[in-house]
């Protein structure tokens, strides 16, 4: 046997090998929930109502982070938000603490994580959707972008998580939603 055909059979061997050992870490990878080139994508619809506790600065009746609205890092969130409330009020997803401002940033925390007319508003009875990426997990807050209606309470929080496995609120009922 000349010595160069003993190397191609071990270069074979080690390729074979390579390769067996590539397949199982892909096939571990997907059975861990590692995301997956095609697997399909989620998305969330959520249905936030102001004005709708009876109150005027509120979010589905809950304000000052007493609603909690979760969802998985990646997914896609569909806002529906809708003004009942006698003032005008807007909603943005901004970074946590952005209550405490009078004017709070328009930038929100997500390309198109906002209504339109942050600072002005939509007036009562105005409808709007708008739609983003969940693409970075942390707390954020929802936030009303009429001037002082945030420092005075009108906040609640969403949590994009790198762990949970589906959507939701607390408390149980907070906000209605539905995936896909």
């Amino acid at each position: 046997m000349a010595p160069e055909h003993g190397v191609i059979t071990i270069v074979a061997r080690v390729l074979r090998w390579a390769l067996a050992v590539g397949v199982l870490v892909a096939v571990g990878a997907m059975t861990a929930g590692m995301p997956v080139l095609g697997a399909a994508a989620h998305s969330v619809d959520v249905t936030i109502v102001a004005g709708k506790g009876g109150g005027t600065l509120d979010f589905n009746g809950y304000q000052r982070g007493a609603m909690t609205v979760t969802v998985p890092v990646g997914w896609t969130v569909v806002v529906h938000f809708e003004n009942v409330g006698t003032l005008s009020h807007s909603l943005a997803v901004l970074p946590s603490g952005a209550h405490q401002q009078m004017a709070p940033a328009a930038a929100p925390a997500f390309p198109g994580a906002t209504t339109a007319n942050f600072s002005a508003g939509l007036s009562k009875g105005a409808k709007q959707t708008f739609t983003f990426e969940a693409s970075k997990a942390g707390t954020y807050e929802f936030v009303c972008g009429v001037q002082g209606h945030a420092v005075a309470g009108q906040w609640d929080s969403l949590v994009v998580s790198a762990t949970a496995d589906a959507p939701s609120v607390t408390p149980p009922g907070a906000a209605t939603f539905s995936t896909q």
